[in-house]
C-alpha cells in the first residue's frame, strides 16, 4: 500500500480504463467538492484561463479531497517548471499543460513533475508527504507514481508530431484540443469541421498504436459514449461554471424570464 496519497486516475489509467473530469476556472472549493461528490473522477483546475494563483490553488485541492476526486491542474504558465513544481507541492496530483508541440514539450513536463531520477522537480513538499507525518524514504519510493501527466494537443505542429510524441511514452493522456485546433486550422469555433476532425482521428490513431490514453472534450453524455466507442480513454465535460448558467437558463426560460 502507498504511503502517500493513491491517485485513482492513474490506477484507472494504467488498468486500461476510462475516467471522466470536468473542470473549474472560478476559485470556490465548493464546486471541486460538489464536483467530487457528483462522481467526477478528477476536476481541472484551469489554472491557464481561470481566476487562479498558488492561494486558490492550495484550497481548490483541499476541495477536491473533501469531494473525494483527484485535482490536476492546468499550468498556469504554459509549461513552466516552477509552476508544475508549486502546483505539485500544493498537492495537486497531475498536471496538464496546453500547447505540446513536441516530444521535447513532452519531456519539459516530465522533468518537471518527477523527482529524480525520472525528472528533475525540486524538493520542498507539504501535503504530499502529509506535514512530515510520511517519511522521505517513503514519500520518494511512492511518489512519482501519483503523478498523472496529461498534455493537450492543439497546435498543427503538435498535430504533425502526434506520431512521435506518442511513442515516446513520457505521458499519461494526450488530449485532443477541438477548440484550438479550429483556431490553428483558421475555423474558429468550428469544432466539427473536417479538418479538425481529421486532426482529432491522428491523434487518437497514434494514442491506440502506443497504447497512450487519448482525451476528448465532450458536449454532451451522446457525444461522449461516442468518444468512447472510438477508443478515447478520458473523457472531459464543460465545467462547473457552464453548469449554472444552463441550468438557471433553463428555469428562467421556462418561467419566461
Amino acid at each position: 500500500m502507498t504511503s502517500v496519497r493513491p491517485n485513482p486516475v492513474k490506477e484507472t489509467l494504467d488498468a486500461g480504463g476510462t475516467i471522466f473530469s470536468s473542470s473549474v476556472r472560478l476559485t470556490d472549493p465548493g464546486l471541486c467538492e460538489i464536483l467530487g461528490h457528483a462522481g467526477f473522477d478528477f476536476v481541472l483546475l484551469d489554472g491557464e484561463h481561470g481566476a487562479m494563483d498558488p492561494s486558490s490553488i492550495d484550497r481548490l485541492v483541499q476541495g477536491c479531497f473533501a469531494g473525494e476526486t483527484v485535482p490536476i491542474v492546468r499550468v498556469l504558465r504554459n509549461n513552466d517548471a516552477e509552476a508544475v513544481m508549486h502546483a505539485l507541492d500544493l498537492g495537486v496530483q497531475g498536471v496538464l499543460i496546453p500547447h505540446c508541440r513536441t516530444v521535447e514539450d513532452a519531456q519539459a513536463l516530465r522533468t518537471a513533475a518527477l523527482y529524480s531520477p525520472e525528472g528533475n522537480r525540486g524538493f520542498g513538499p507539504a501535503r504530499g508527504m502529509k506535514w512530515g507525518r510520511v517519511a522521505s524514504a517513503d514519500y520518494f519510493r511512492d511518489i512519482n507514481d501519483t503523478v498523472a501527466l496529461l498534455a493537450l494537443v492543439e497546435d498543427i505542429e503538435g498535430v504533425e508530431n502526434i506520431e512521435s510524441i506518442a511513442a515516446a511514452g513520457l505521458l499519461d493522456v494526450l488530449w485532443v484540443g477541438t477548440g484550438d485546433l479550429a483556431m490553428a486550422y483558421g475555423h474558429p469555433g468550428e469544432r466539427d469541421h473536417p479538418e479538425v476532425k481529421a486532426a482529432a482521428d491522428r491523434i487518437l490513431a497514434a494514442c491506440l498504436e502506443h497504447n497512450v490514453a487519448a482525451g476528448f472534450p465532450a458536449r454532451s453524455a451522446e457525444e461522449a459514449a461516442w468518444a468512447v466507442a472510438q477508443g478515447y480513454r478520458a473523457i472531459g465535460y464543460a465545467g462547473a461554471e457552464t453548469y449554472v448558467m444552463k441550468q438557471s437558463r433553463a428555469f428562467l426560460d421556462a418561467v419566461g424570464r
